[in-house]
């Protein structure tokens, strides 16, 4: 079976981390007998080298924002050339930009086009415009273009036929999945990243990991963050994530506005984030907008719990193992940590059987090898 996955780039992030998993676990399942290509719109990414090794073939069509009209019709027509000599049984797009490109493949391959929508929702407040514009062309081709739609989450589904266009008729839904070897609990994590942090035992540590972008709501975060240290000595905050450094002015600015630099400590984008989840106490995902967020399923594999709003899965996703917020402005997230951090000091007991259980939760529900069955048989059926 020969399958080609067409996206955007293989940087870090949420599809391109997923598109990752589900590669390695077909390739290491299935080995020979599965073939994997990968297109990307945009050359170099994080995972190419990993993807490389397990013996996926990656091309890119180097296409950039300021390629003009003519530039762009030469890439399409290199994508065309590279699938008839190829001549996949699957074509897999992610995400906005990457299903567009396909609407221009040779009609001949539009019933195996399968479309991956990663958005829960978009708006101008915090989508671009671009973004916007790329769905809902894609809502109105989705008639004609894939024989399915795939989603992450059930919020994802209701947005994109509601607002955007999308056919009701090719919808399919698919939930991450993740591997309980790749993420878990470990002592040792946790002393190392406290010693390397100078972090002390009765200390309290909270966690954010995220790229820095409106729709991850970072502000509210800080300016609840720093209402909660008047009532709690030893409370701090670590944030993870692309350009979670000093070098962001924005950041820099609250932090320093609320005199709380000894506070917040910022450490920029990790290779991995296993050893962040298991130093950290809780992890708050406050986000605007989500749709399937990684880091929530992730941290409570590593018996970390999560205070999220409710965006996307998040709520499915935590279910009654974690906690979710009403609303998530500033006032909201602040009563939300104080009640969680009152749990975590007075109610050890409870505690303890909360984080087994996350992590119990996860493995049981969102497994990596559910969601790769899935993925081969909505191609297949």
């Amino acid at each position: 079976m020969k399958i080609l996955h067409i996206i955007n780039s293989l940087k870090k992030g949420g599809a391109e981390g997923n598109l990752y998993r589900l590669c390695v676990t077909h390739k290491k399942k299935y080995k020979n007998k599965i073939d994997i290509i990968i297109v990307t719109l945009i050359a170099d990414g994080f995972y190419e080298q990993e993807l490389k090794k397990i013996g996926v073939k990656i091309i890119s069509l180097g296409i950039n924002e300021n390629y003009k009209i003519y530039s762009f019709a030469k890439k399409i027509l290199t994508l065309r050339k590279f699938i008839k000599k190829n001549n996949p049984n699957i074509i897999q797009s992610w995400m906005y930009h990457s299903n567009f490109i396909s609407i221009f493949l040779p009609k001949i391959n539009y019933n195996k086009i399968y479309w991956n929508i990663r958005h829960s929702e978009l708006n101008n407040k915090i989508s671009k415009k671009i973004t916007i514009i790329l769905s809902i062309i894609c809502g109105i081709f989705s008639r004609i273009v894939p024989k399915k739609i795939i989603y992450c989450s059930e919020k994802s589904i209701k947005f994109h036929e509601n607002n955007h266009f999308y056919s009701k008729k090719k919808t399919s839904l698919i939930n991450n999945g993740y591997s309980h070897k790749n993420y878990y609990q470990a002592n040792n994590l946790r002393t190392n990243f406290r010693k390397i942090n100078k972090i002390k035992k009765v200390d309290i540590i909270l966690g954010y990991a995220g790229r820095y972008s409106k729709q991850k709501n970072i502000e509210a975060l800080l300016i609840s963050f720093s209402k909660i240290i008047k009532n709690y000595n030893n409370v701090y905050l670590y944030m993870a994530g692309k350009n979670i450094n000093l070098k962001n002015k924005r950041l820099t600015s609250i932090v320093l506005k609320f005199q709380m630099d000894k506070k917040i400590f910022f450490l920029d984008e990790q290779k991995s984030l296993l050893e962040f989840y298991n130093g950290i106490d809780l992890l708050i995902l406050p986000s605007h907008s989500e749709s399937f967020p990684n880091v929530v399923a992730e941290a409570m594999l590593c018996s970390t719990p999560v205070l999220a709003s409710d965006a996307g899965c998040s709520k499915k996703i935590i279910s009654k193992y974690g906690f979710i917020l009403k609303k998530n402005d500033y006032r909201s997230i602040t009563n939300a940590l104080k009640k969680t951090i009152n749990l975590l000091i007075n109610k050890k007991s409870y505690w303890k059987n909360l984080t087994k259980n996350a992590r119990l939760h996860i493995k049981r529900n969102f497994s990596l090898e559910k969601m790769a069955k899935t993925y081969l048989d909505h191609w297949i059926y």
